[in-house]
């Protein structure tokens, strides 16, 4: 689950806080202490996040979806949906804002299909098309992982295999026992903001 991954929360502050400041010296600095919203707030952008930076959307949606704090509150009130906030999200150019970064616009480009009994990783962005072609010229064709290569081929299946199961368990339905700690709030915040996307 992404929430586990977000653990313990000072990570994310200190990520946050260098995306922010846009160097490392951040980390440095104490992270005022913060009310429990702004806790799940953070740590839930984070987990949007995954690998990424962490962008001002991650933190636009996490603050609409903190239960019970008083931004969600106030954007409610004032007529802010979330749902249609997610929509207008993905439905903007990342890449004509601030928030562009290349890790999020490479993945942007990727697809995960299921070819009768392959699974297919598409990669579309122009640098790893490049060098996939560059790397297959070199090898006389398709790389295989067989024998000493297999070594090679690990870290990609293993993420894969990492990637799938998390995406599995957002589309499940939902546990029936209520977790009120604050990583099972930043998982349902989290399943909240993707799932919908990801049955699309």
């Amino acid at each position: 689950m992404l929430a586990e991954r977000i653990n313990p929360v000072s990570k994310i502050r200190v990520a946050v806080l260098a995306a922010v400041a846009g160097t490392q010296d951040a980390a440095a600095g104490p992270w005022p202490a913060g009310t429990p919203a702004t806790e799940d707030t953070v740590a839930t952008a984070g987990a949007l996040a995954g690998g990424a930076p962490v962008g001002s959307h991650h933190l636009l949606e996490a603050m609409l979806r903190a239960e019970n704090s008083m931004a969600a509150k106030v954007l409610r009130e004032l007529g802010v949906d979330p749902d249609a906030v997610a929509a207008k999200i993905d439905e903007l150019d990342p890449e004509t804002t601030t928030d562009a970064n290349p890790e999020e616009a490479a993945a942007r480009r990727m697809e995960i299909r299921v070819v009768d009994d392959e699974v297919h990783l598409i990669l579309r962005d122009p640098e790893t098309v490049t060098v996939a072609k560059n790397v297959t010229e070199l090898s006389n064709g398709p790389i295989q992982g067989v024998g000493p290569v297999a070594g090679l081929f690990v870290p990609l299946w293993r993420s894969t295999n990492q990637l799938l199961l998390q995406i599995q368990g957002m589309l499940e339905p939902e546990p029936e026992e209520d977790d009120a700690s604050a990583a099972g709030r930043v998982a349902k915040a989290v399943r909240t903001v993707l799932a919908p996307r990801l049955r699309r």
